[in-house]
């Protein structure tokens, strides 16, 4: 399994449809280049690539919801080999795309609003009496 991290803009708004099984997959594409600054003081993308990103569920739900073309995101996932039979000639095609495990703004780039996601049954930690980081010092280092 390959890990990459990629940082670029959104080509296009994300799309986002429920499969069979019920769950959300969200598909984008990031392109991402390098910056030349040329003797004229003038700017030129070089290498520049473009990335088939997906993501599911609750992820998918979010960048729908919250990305829109021209955003700089970073992408953190895994490079996998998608396969199909082109369906007008029937050739067999290959792309190597990403699924992404996380995607978020390009805080370099953009200002942006969080809002917190409780989770469902999660211990309440703002209200609890228990302080979960509070754990006893050992007389001896653990190395």
């Amino acid at each position: 399994m390959t890990t990459l991290t990629i940082t670029g803009n959104l080509v296009a708004d994300p799309e986002i449809r429920i499969i069979n099984s019920g769950k959300s997959v969200a598909s984008f594409t990031v392109v991402s280049s390098k910056s030349k600054k040329l003797p004229d003081g003038t700017w030129e993308n070089t290498d520049t690539t473009f990335w088939s990103v997906k993501c599911w569920d609750k992820l998918a739900e979010n960048v729908a919801e919250n990305l829109r073309k021209g955003v700089s995101v970073i992408v953190v996932g895994t490079a996998v080999q998608e396969n199909w039979d082109d369906k007008a000639t029937g050739d067999k095609r290959s792309k190597i795309a990403v699924t992404a495990w996380n995607v978020g703004v390009d805080m370099k780039r953009h200002s942006y609003t969080v809002s917190v996601i409780e989770r469902q049954g999660a211990l309440d930690l703002h209200n609890s009496p228990i302080d979960p980081w509070s754990v006893p010092l050992s007389e001896s280092a653990p190395f």
